[in-house]
C-alpha cells in the first residue's frame, strides 16, 4: 500500500510538469475586461505568518498554513486546532495614513480608495476559517470575503471600478512520511478541495462615499465551483533541512453561472435549478512551486529560513529571460521564535520586503504584518502595500 501511494502520488507529480496546454480544454473566460484577472489565479487565503515570511513555506512545516502551501507538510502528524481563526488585511494602507484623520473611521477606507491606481488590486480582505490536523489527515474550512479594485486609463482613484468577490473552500487532506536511514525521511501528501466563488460586476468606487447609489439586486452576480487538487512532496533532511516541491490547484476548472442579481442568485447559489442564468466555465491557473528550508527547534530560540521558486514552469517559459523575471518568481524568507512565545518575520518577496510579529499565548495567538504585494506582470510593476492581522484562538504550533 505505500508504494502504492508512493507510486499513484510520483505520477500526479510528474504530469503537473506538463506544459499547461496538456490540462487545456475549451475556455470561456468571465469577462474580456482585465478587471477579472484575478479570478484565474488559486484560492489561497495566506496567514500574516506567511505573508510575514516573504510568502514561503514550501518545504518547511506548516501549521494551518499547510491547507494552501504544500500538503506534504501533514506528514509530521502534528496536531494543530483552530476555531477559529479571523484574518483582515487592508490594502493601500500608506494612503490611508498620508491622508490623516483616524485610522478607525468611515472615512478611512476613502482614503484608501484615493490611492488606486491603474490596472488589478485589491481594497479588502475578511478571511474566516477552520481547521484541524492530526495523525497525518487535515481538514479546513475557509471563507474569504474581498474587494477588488480596477482602474482603467485616467480613471483611478473615486473614479476607479470595485468589485466584490466571495471564495470559500473545504479541504481534505492526507500525508505520510517514509522513514529512510541517516536521519532522512520523505513527506508525500495530497489536498483536495470543494472551492466555490462568487464575484459582482464592476461598480464605480464613488458608492464608497454614497452607499445609496449601490443596488445589489441590480448588480450582476457570478457564482460556481470547482475541485482542484494539491500534490506536495518533502525531503527532510539532518540538521533541520528540507527541500519541497508541490503542484497547486490541478483540475481548477470553474463551472460558473450568472445571474442578474442577489434575488436571482439567492434563490439558486450553486446554478443548479433548469433556465437559471448563463452558464460559462474558466479554467483557474496551477502552478508548480518548490522551495528548501531549514528550521532548527530549541525552548528558547527556533529559527527557520525558507527560498521558495514559485510558478517555476512559467519562469522557465519566459521568453528574454531577466533579472527582474527571476525576481518577480523568488521568495525568500525568516522566522525566529523567541521563549516559545514571540514570533519575528521578515521576508523578501518578489522584489518587496515584508516584515511580521506573532503572539502564541497558548490557545490565543495574534499575527500581523506588514508588506507588498506585486499586482503587475513584472516585478517591480505595481506593488501594492498591505497590512493583515489574524487572531487565532486553539493551537496552532
Amino acid at each position: 500500500m505505500k508504494k502504492f501511494i508512493a507510486a499513484f502520488l510520483a505520477l500526479f507529480m510528474v504530469l503537473s510538469v506538463l506544459p499547461a496546454d496538456s490540462f487545456e480544454i475549451a475556455t470561456d473566460t468571465p469577462a474580456t475586461d482585465n478587471a477579472f484577472a484575478s479570478l484565474l489565479t488559486p484560492y489561497q487565503p495566506l496567514t500574516a505568518r506567511v505573508r510575514g515570511m516573504g510568502t514561503t513555506g514550501v518545504a518547511v512545516t506548516g501549521r494551518s498554513d499547510t491547507f494552501y502551501v504544500n500538503p506534504a507538510a501533514l506528514a509530521s502528524g502534528r496536531f494543530e486546532l483552530s476555531v477559529p481563526s479571523l484574518q483582515v488585511t487592508a490594502y493601500h494602507l500608506y494612503d490611508a495614513v498620508k491622508g490623516g484623520g483616524n485610522l478607525f473611521s468611515a472615512g478611512t477606507l476613502l482614503n484608501m480608495a484615493n490611492g488606486i491606481q491603474t490596472g488589478y488590486g485589491r481594497l479588502l480582505d475578511v478571511d474566516a476559517a477552520m481547521s484541524f490536523t492530526a495523525g497525518g489527515f487535515g481538514l479546513g474550512i475557509n471563507a474569504t470575503l474581498g474587494i477588488n479594485t480596477f482602474a482603467d486609463g485616467d480613471r483611478y482613484g473615486l473614479e476607479s471600478d470595485l468589485f466584490g468577490e466571495v471564495r470559500a473552500a473545504i479541504s481534505l487532506g492526507y500525508g505520510y512520511r517514509f522513514e529512510l536511514p541517516e536521519d532522512f525521511s520523505i513527506d508525500v501528501g495530497a489536498m483536495v478541495r470543494f472551492s466555490y466563488l462568487a464575484y459582482t460586476d464592476t461598480f464605480n468606487a464613488s458608492v464608497l462615499s454614497d452607499t445609496s447609489s449601490f443596488d445589489l439586486n441590480q448588480t450582476p452576480i457570478m457564482a460556481g465551483f470547482s475541485v482542484p487538487i494539491d500534490l506536495g512532496i518533502n525531503v527532510n533532511m539532518p540538521l533541520g533541512f528540507s527541500v519541497g516541491v508541490v503542484s497547486r490547484n490541478m483540475n481548477g476548472r470553474f463551472y460558473m453561472t450568472g445571474f442578474d442579481g442577489f434575488e436571482a442568485y439567492g434563490q439558486d447559489p450553486f446554478g443548479g435549478k433548469s433556465g437559471s442564468g448563463t452558464r460559462f466555465s474558466f479554467n483557474s491557473d496551477w502552478s508548480l512551486d518548490a522551495g528548501v528550508g531549514w528550521s532548527y527547534d530549541t525552548w528558547y530560540v527556533s529559527p527557520t529560513v525558507a527560498i521558495d521558486f514559485r510558478d517555476i514552469v512559467g519562469m522557465f517559459q519566459t521568453d528574454n529571460f531577466t533579472f527582474r523575471d527571476f525576481m518577480y518568481h523568488l521568495n525568500i524568507g525568516a522566522e525566529v521564535r523567541v521563549l516559545s512565545f514571540l514570533d519575528l518575520r521578515a521576508g523578501l518577496s518578489q522584489g518587496y520586503w515584508s516584515v511580521g510579529l506573532g503572539l502564541d499565548l497558548w490557545a490565543f495567538k495574534v499575527d500581523v504584518a506588514y508588506y507588498r504585494q506585486e499586482f503587475g506582470e513584472t516585478a517591480g510593476s505595481y506593488g501594492l502595500d498591505g497590512f493583515t492581522v489574524r487572531i487565532n484562538l486553539g493551537y496552532d504550533r
